[in-house]
């Protein structure tokens, strides 16, 4: 039964959020000498239905509010539903993609060049990528009885990529080959892996693999291995020949020799390297540089554990150098260049002349062709066939190939001087007499060992400058 309310009573004001996911209530006090409102629940409820409030009601709230009225109090009397959240489409993937490229350094201080993971394989039939579809949510549904869809959740597209196929329900990817398998950009590539889990000697012989080639042994002396992906072996590399079209990695150094030459056209990575012939276009990153000469197109990074240093031989790096030790107490004749040398500099004027000689011989050979267009129209004959013109035609078509070649070398080389514009040479701990250092066409001789120096290029010569920088994480 309904209690009669108060008609001077001030009446309860109700209020609702912005978006309507929760309500209030609120109890005027009474003036002095008014006596204090009562209502029921269901007076309580049909005040909330004519605000709009239908849904969520906190009917508990109101049994106690009928019987003890808490004055000029807001109170939540009635509470929406969220809606409840889905879950997009999701990939889970079978196979590591926890690479580290760095060393970890050992309780002495030494870099443990063994630690590198570089390298992913898979074989046929392995489970390689589960796909999860994506889930929809619950709708929820606001104080005023109004439903509240939840975000679409999304599929995503199918994995694209070689060397394996998919399940019927496209739910599963299977590889198709054994072999080396990278993921990028939602993109799934496996690749050939030449794996030999002995020494590479003469019992195996030379490699030429279109693919990666991972020896879990050494390369002996004599064995040429080259190979269109990266190359990484686990032990002792000696004399031997070396080519990769992307990364190589020697985890356990290289002993060389005269002969012993190794060519990255990506990074190079190795515990040490003595005695060898190094280039490469990305970094290098060593332990240990003795007595080689090296040419690298990016950086040279010798400061991986205590023992880090360049010592003997000429090393040039296009970018920069920096290392922990430099030479040694001895004096060993050490020679450390960055920036673009001298002879690609020629390269590059030699390049620009032969570029201006022949766009101007190409300018002559157009006009001669129109030439004999201009003859055709005045004569009412046909030069098409004639063989001067067809070797003028002959003659363009070589020359504009031999300059589009000059061009992109050129055009490789102008980035390559820009990337090493304000190259330096930084050592973290010592420098010492007997170490040369050439930036462009500056040189620095040292006479006496430094401690903690960058060598930077100047107009007038070059400045060692204080370096309070810690050793990077590079």
């Amino acid at each position: 039964m309904t209690t009669p309310m108060n008609p001077y009573a001030k009446k309860p004001i109700i209020r609702v959020d912005n978006k309507a996911m929760f309500a209030t209530i609120r109890f005027p006090a009474p003036a002095e000498g008014e006596s204090a409102p009562q209502y029921d629940v269901d007076t309580l409820e049909n005040m909330l239905a004519q605000e709009g409030i239908v849904y969520g009601i906190d009917r508990n709230m109101l049994s106690s509010l009928c019987q003890e009225i808490l004055f000029d109090t807001e109170l939540i009397v009635a509470v929406g539903k969220e809606p409840m959240e889905g879950i997009n489409g999701y990939y889970e993937y079978h196979f590591s993609q926890d690479f580290s490229k760095k060393p970890t350094i050992r309780p002495d201080g030494s870099a443990d060049f063994l630690s590198i993971k570089v390298i992913e394989v898979v074989h046929e039939g392995d489970l390689i990528a589960t796909y999860h579809p994506a889930v929809m949510g619950m709708p929820g549904m606001n104080v005023r009885g109004k439903e509240i869809e939840p975000r679409m959740m999304r599929d995503m597209p199918p994995i694209g990529g070689r060397g394996f196929h998919r399940s019927d329900d496209n739910l599963y990817y299977y590889a198709d080959m054994d072999g080396k398998i990278v993921l990028k950009n939602n993109r799934i590539n496996i690749s050939p892996v030449y794996e030999i889990d002995q020494d590479a000697d003469m019992s195996i012989g030379n490699i030429d693999f279109k693919g990666d080639v991972v020896i879990h042994g050494g390369v002996k002396n004599g064995i040429r291995i080259h190979a269109t992906g990266s190359i990484t072996v686990d032990g002792l590399v000696e004399l031997c020949d070396l080519r990769a079209g992307q990364d190589i990695y020697l985890l356990s150094g290289v002993k060389g020799g005269e002969r012993t030459t190794i060519h990255a056209e990506g990074a190079i990575t190795a515990e040490f390297i003595e005695y060898a012939i190094v280039s490469c276009k990305g970094m290098l990153h060593a332990d240990v540089l003795f007595n080689c000469l090296v040419n690298c197109d990016s950086k040279v990074i010798t400061t991986a554990g205590k023992r880090s240093a360049i010592i003997g031989g000429y090393v040039t790096a296009v970018q920069g150098v920096s290392s922990l030790v430099i030479g040694n107490k001895f004096g060993t004749v050490t020679h450390v260049m960055v920036g673009i040398d001298e002879e690609r500099i020629k390269e590059m004027s030699d390049l620009a002349d032969k570029i201006r000689s022949l766009d101007a011989n190409l300018a002559k050979i157009k006009q001669g062709i129109e030439d004999f267009e201009l003859l055709a129209q005045k004569k009412g004959i046909s030069y098409k066939e004639d063989p001067r013109r067809m070797q003028l035609l002959r003659i363009r078509i070589r020359d504009e190939a031999v300059v589009a070649e000059a061009r992109v070398r050129f055009d490789e080389l102008k980035a390559l001087m820009e990337a090493g514009r304000g190259a330096t040479v930084r050592v973290y701990d010592t420098v010492y007499s007997g170490v040369t250092v050439r930036i462009m066409d500056q040189y620095a001789q040292l006479t006496d060992f430094q401690k903690r120096v960058e060598f930077v290029k100047t107009m007038t010569g070059i400045r060692m400058d204080p370096l309070l920088d810690p050793v990077p994480d590079e």
